[in-house]
């Protein structure tokens, strides 16, 4: 199978800026809707461009890319043949609302936006558990995502129902340089660091008042102490910022608070009646007006359109595989939107939909573009193909947690993974039973206690698949790029290993007891590539397991393994 891979190529500044912006797409585009909008300006593109657009996707491609993108992992064997078997027209518009109706949506959405908003740092006052818990509860109810935003920006972790949200402060340790760049990269999409001391000596756009005005935001609070040993946040008076750059050591600036080229005005408060209550050592500061209520009001609204452009583009990456303008979080003029018309009515649509996230995938998702195949056409070189062209489905690297899933449901070893955590907490248990030393009391029952092991020593699996297929902690997940480690891993994880041989009712134990040749590799590539095998794939398949009749289960294991660790496996395509 040959997958669409190209190399990558900086992106150049286009001279037909003004021109691609002007391109007629729709003489009423508001009332088209935004999956036809999306292949208007896609299509006017590569027409502009003379390239060939691939083919749909098959049933197949379309199905196990769908399932990753919404829920996280792939659809298991019975659902994926009668999806491509269903002759009805409009089965993949309705497996696109079932998706974004299910609980593994919300599961893979918090997962997601954990890994965007906090890369993967380790936990300190908030568990990733609370954090996940609450940006899952968000996107069940389909918070808009201002809202989901403005939360997290405001949040001081006083109150309980909001207090997971603060992790995004508290976890960085309050600190003012680090919150100054995840901001404006996060929620903005500009990365401001190299503006900390003077204006940005590549990007002209970035200017040192542009971090300094962010600062402000953020530079009085601190974390305080509460009598229950939590930390939260209490701001100190805070309404402009002196600086200075490295290049001009004898001028001084000021700026108030701002975002980017917007000077916030702050409400007047007199001189000595700044707090709700006076601060001391034992009561937190709390300002009567809060420059961090006023960022998270202010910056995830329409009145900052770089919020609605930042947010629609790290949408759209999420699902076609890169941004209209990447990296993300590089928005500036040396660096333009592969298709700048329709970013603006991509922001411009999320925000006329209210933030409303469901709706705004399920309009990318019902798109052509989004649907077309992974396949390069026929006599077209790749390396004439552009990837911001989204002439062809780019393709993606699974996380370490849709990899984890994912090889679950290809085993099939759910009940084996659940003996194997049984079998883990009983020797916990004994290790226990055998310790001599008091234990403290505990107000848990019995079954809140297995619960809560069942959970730990879940994600404890989960977080092995993340140390050798995660990123750096505290920076961006990187594009996919296989190693040695991670071969190895797959090669010799005592917890995939289990998962395998023939055992209860997993994928290899079903294979070895059909004699069907045929229904054979149907059963093998439909539950671990999601596809009917080609019928060269059949052919090498009955011929291998002609010539292991002797030891069948070990030869239809490693058939199983060999699918599992290449490279189709580990793709979103």
């Amino acid at each position: 199978m040959v997958i669409y891979l190209t190399t990558r190529y900086r992106r150049f500044i286009r001279c037909v800026f003004v021109a691609l912006m002007s391109i007629p797409v729709s003489s009423n585009a508001e009332d088209v809707p935004l999956h036809q909008l999306i292949d208007q300006h896609i299509d006017a593109m590569l027409v502009e461009q003379k390239l060939t657009a691939a083919v749909p996707s098959s049933d197949a491609e379309f199905l196990r890319r769908v399932y990753l993108d919404l829920t996280g992992t792939i659809p298991e064997t019975q659902t994926a043949r009668t999806f491509i078997e269903d002759s009805d027209a409009h089965k993949r518009t309705k497996l696109i609302d079932r998706l974004l109706a299910s609980d593994s949506y919300d599961t893979h959405m918090a997962i997601v936006a954990d890994v965007m908003l906090m890369e993967r740092r380790p936990d300190k006052d908030v568990t990733t558990d609370e954090w996940r818990g609450y940006l899952a509860q968000s996107f069940a109810e389909n918070k808009p995502l201002n809202i989901l935003v403005a939360e997290i920006l405001g949040a001081d972790g006083v109150d309980e129902k909001l207090r997971p949200a603060a992790k995004f402060y508290l976890d960085r340790l309050v600190d003012k340089d680090v919150l100054v760049r995840d901001i404006g990269r996060l929620f903005l999409g500009v990365d401001l660091q190299c503006a900390q001391c003077h204006n940005h000596p590549d990007i002209d756009d970035y200017l040192h008042q542009h971090y300094h005005g962010l600062s402000v935001f953020v530079a009085g609070s601190k974390t305080f102490k509460q009598p229950d040993g939590k930390f939260v946040l209490q701001e100190e008076v805070m309404r402009e910022v002196e600086f200075v750059s490295v290049f001009a050591p004898n001028k001084t600036s000021k700026t108030g608070p701002r975002i980017l080229d917007t000077l916030m005005e702050l409400p007047k408060v007199a001189e000595g009646d700044e707090y709700v209550e006076k601060p001391s050592r034992t009561v937190r500061s709390v300002l009567k007006v809060s420059l961090r209520k006023l960022l998270s009001e202010r910056l995830p609204s329409d009145a900052t359109p770089e919020f609605a452009r930042a947010m629609a583009n790290r949408l759209w990456a999420m699902v076609m595989g890169r941004g209209i303008v990447h990296p993300l979080d590089m928005h500036h003029s040396a660096n333009l939107p592969s298709h700048p018309a329709l970013l603006n009515a991509l922001a411009e649509r999320l925000m006329s939909m209210k933030y409303d996230v469901r709706g705004f995938l399920r309009e990318l998702t019902l798109s052509a573009t989004y649907q077309r195949s992974s396949f390069i056409p026929d006599g077209v070189d790749p390396a004439k193909l552009p990837e911001d062209s989204f002439a062809v489905a780019n393709v993606k690297g699974l996380s370490p947690e849709q990899l984890f899933e994912s090889l679950l449901v290809a085993t099939g070893a759910a009940a084996i993974f659940e003996m194997q955590i049984d079998d883990a907490i009983s020797e916990d248990s004994k290790a226990v039973a055998a310790d001599d030393s008091e234990q403290p009391d505990s107000q848990e029952t019995d079954a809140e206690k297995i619960a809560e092991a069942r959970r730990l020593k879940r994600a404890a699996r989960v977080d092995e698949f993340v140390t050798i297929f995660g990123g750096v902690p505290g920076q961006p997940e990187g594009e996919f790029s296989a190693s040695l480690p991670q071969a190895l891993f797959l090669a010799n994880s005592e917890t995939l290993s289990a998962w395998i041989p023939a055992r209860l009712d997993n994928l290899t134990a079903r294979l070895v007891a059909l004699d069907d040749s045929t229904r054979f590799a149907d059963e093998l590539y439909l539950g671990v590539l999601t596809r009917f095998p080609e019928e060269e794939e059949r052919t090498l398949i009955n011929e291998y397991l002609e010539s292991k009749r002797a030891d069948r289960p070990k030869a239809v294991a490693a058939l199983v393994w060999s699918l599992l660790a290449s490279v189709e496996f580990r793709l979103n395509h």
